[in-house]
């Protein structure tokens, strides 16, 4: 699964990123500014490009895990977890009690207001490993059998281990080749928000992987033409 990252809170940004050949794009709500009808609108347009679209949250909030499951994002992501107790609060929350949660069911956009099958939908439900803890709980958090991918994010598990942005440093590789070791490859994700051609393949065959950003592929397009411009304006000289 290959998805595109949106932080830019613009229903246009999320239909520009469903014009590729990626499964999906992720509207990230930690670093990005959405309220909740930009969000609940963005997932509209995805969703309606047949595309999936995953949401990820700050914390593990009943609220924003109510509205954006009735909204019918394909899945949640969840930041920084790193415990037992916050695996089982994202299954209560998101989750009916026929699968063993407290989700209340409702008529809502998930379902086509009840024209669909109430009980024939379940969420992809992801953990971002970002700290040292979480690879110390990998698997008691794994074996609850509630998530179904774990998406390393590079730039918060470097900085946990001291090496921010040190993507060869060993520390780093260590972390990883454990959480690799002791999860199928199938179960593990990542978030490349730079330099993506660059550090592919080094992810290569991991079942789900978040490719550059919105913002850092506007600003990198501009760099680039005020390179251009400085280049013309030496050759004027």
């Amino acid at each position: 699964m290959k998805l595109a990252w949106q932080q830019i809170p613009s229903t246009v940004i999320s239909e520009i990123l469903c014009l590729n050949e990626l499964d999906g794009v992720v509207l990230d709500t930690e670093h990005g500014c959405f309220n909740n009808e930009t969000l609940y609108a963005c997932i509209q347009i995805i969703t309606s490009k047949n595309k999936q679209c995953f949401v990820r949250l700050t914390d593990v909030d009943k609220t924003m895990i109510r509205y954006c499951l009735d909204a019918g994002t394909t899945g949640l992501i969840f930041s920084t977890i790193e415990s037992v107790e916050q695996c089982k609060k994202v299954k209560k929350y998101s989750t009916f009690p026929f699968r063993g949660g407290r989700r209340g069911l409702g008529l809502v956009r998930e379902n086509k207001w009840g024209e669909a099958d109430l009980a024939g939908y379940s969420p992809i439900l992801v953990a971002q490993i970002e700290t040292h803890e979480a690879i110390q709980y990998i698997d008691e958090m794994c074996a609850l059998r509630v998530f179904s991918h774990f998406m390393i994010g590079p730039y918060d598990l470097s900085a946990s281990l001291g090496v921010p942005g040190n993507f060869t440093s060993k520390k780093y590789l260590e972390a990883v080749n454990s959480l690799e070791e002791r999860l199928s490859i199938s179960q593990m994700g990542v978030h490349i928000p730079t330099d993506v051609e660059k550090h592919l393949k080094k992810y290569e065959g991991y079942g789900m992987i978040a490719m550059g950003m919105d913002t850092i592929s506007i600003l990198e397009f501009y760099k680039q033409m005020s390179e251009l411009i400085d280049i013309e304006n030496i050759g004027d000289k």
